[in-house]
């Protein structure tokens, strides 16, 4: 296990993009959250939010986090508390957290401000990712074993929140020898578009503003890969990877035309890959191979690969970036993980903490901050991590 396929390759290298707006001061672009969920089953002490102060962790020091439960937090709120929270995104302005429950169908709409949840909606069989679309008008949901994609009507501003089934994209239905298993992974948003990826494979490039929503351009799963989890807007193009327990790809679009522009196969240097983040200010785009605990580094300029980070320990999953976009955040799972099956295990829960170098390019460890229990019968099992700017 670990970087086997790698033991000759030398140097160092690490999923979307979080870079300072222009208009932040130095000392805003330096206030910030790191917020880590651990998503083991509530009544084995996980179903918990931490919240952990970004300058402090820049600056070295080990902060005490902030601890939110909740399944406590969703009690008496919409559709109540869901099962296992397995990922975190913000909605534009980083005002409220999306908190998709991958083992039920909820989505939590939570109040970063005072860490409230406003709103729970069941989309129904699994919810396993969702993300809100820029202008915050709606947010997209991907349905994994309901085979839809689902679309909530949002108001940030009022906390209005609006699920009507009726609107879903039913993927299943359009399930054919090119899509044979229609499963929504991981939506990404581009502006007037999303692209959704699929368990069994192929992807589709989705009108979420028309009703009802439909698919404008698909791709099959000959030209994409299975179980894809990971996308970015960099260097004027768009990016997204598939990853099994024997694959590793990046894929590259056009958005002007959603036309696929290259594919490149890291199957020789691990697997299962999962999350992208991109460094450097778009110079380059990081893919973790959980598999083999490795990072692909690859050059957004020419669209090769430019190098690896190696020794960073068990299963990294999903990463976030501080503001200044000087450290990196790493979701590590822990050895009793819940989802991703044997090639997403891990050897200590928790998140790592990298400092990128080289422009992006390469990077140095600063710490590892240990969540939960760190024993081998340890339950605590972090898969998502986001980066919060406090402005």
């Amino acid at each position: 296990m670990g970087i086997t396929r790698l033991a000759m390759v030398l140097g160092l290298a690490a999923v979307l993009m979080v870079a300072a707006s222009p208009s932040l001061t130095d000392a805003q672009a330096a206030r910030y959250e790191v917020w880590v969920i651990d998503q083991a089953d509530a009544a084995r002490g996980g179903a918990k939010l931490y919240i952990y102060d970004g300058a402090r962790l820049a600056a070295g020091q080990m902060p005490t986090p902030e601890v939110i439960d909740l399944n406590a937090g969703a009690t008496g709120v919409g559709d109540g508390p869901g099962v296992r929270p397995h990922m975190v995104a913000f909605s534009p302005g980083f005002t409220h957290a999306l908190i998709s429950n991958v083992a039920s169908g909820h989505v939590y709409v939570m109040r970063a401000a005072d860490r409230r949840i406003v709103a729970s909606i069941d989309v129904g069989e699994q919810a396993h990712h969702a993300e809100a679309t820029p202008d915050g008008a709606f947010i997209l949901a991907a349905n994994q074993n309901g085979k839809r994609l689902a679309r909530i009507r949002a108001d940030f501003g009022a906390e209005r929140f609006t699920y009507n089934r009726a609107d879903d994209l039913d993927l299943g239905a359009m399930q054919d020898a090119a899509h044979p298993d229609n499963a929504p992974i991981c939506p990404l948003v581009t502006g007037e578009d999303a692209y959704i990826t699929l368990r069994g494979g192929g992807l589709y490039v989705v009108d979420y503003r028309s009703t009802p929503m439909r698919v404008v351009k698909n791709y099959g799963r000959d030209q994409i890969a299975p179980a894809g989890c990971g996308g970015a807007l960099a260097a004027g193009k768009i990016y997204i990877n598939s990853g099994t327990a024997t694959s590793s790809d990046l894929y590259v679009f056009d958005p002007r035309s959603d036309a696929l522009l290259k594919r490149l196969n890291f199957a020789w240097a691990g697997s299962d890959a999962h999350g992208v983040l991109v460094t450097g200010g778009g110079r380059y785009l990081w893919m973790n191979n959980r598999a083999d605990w490795n990072i692909v580094v690859v050059s957004t300029a020419s669209d090769s690969l430019a190098g690896f980070i190696t020794n960073l320990g068990g299963a990294p999953d999903i990463m976030g970036l501080s503001p200044d976009g000087r450290l990196v955040f790493i979701a590590m799972r822990g050895p009793n993980n819940l989802t991703g099956g044997p090639t997403a295990k891990g050897d200590r829960p928790g998140f790592l903490v990298l400092e990128a170098t080289d422009s992006g390019r390469s990077a140095r460890r600063v710490a590892f901050v240990a969540i939960g229990d760190q024993t081998p019968a340890s339950p605590t099992d972090p898969h998502t991590l986001g980066v919060r700017p406090l402005r």
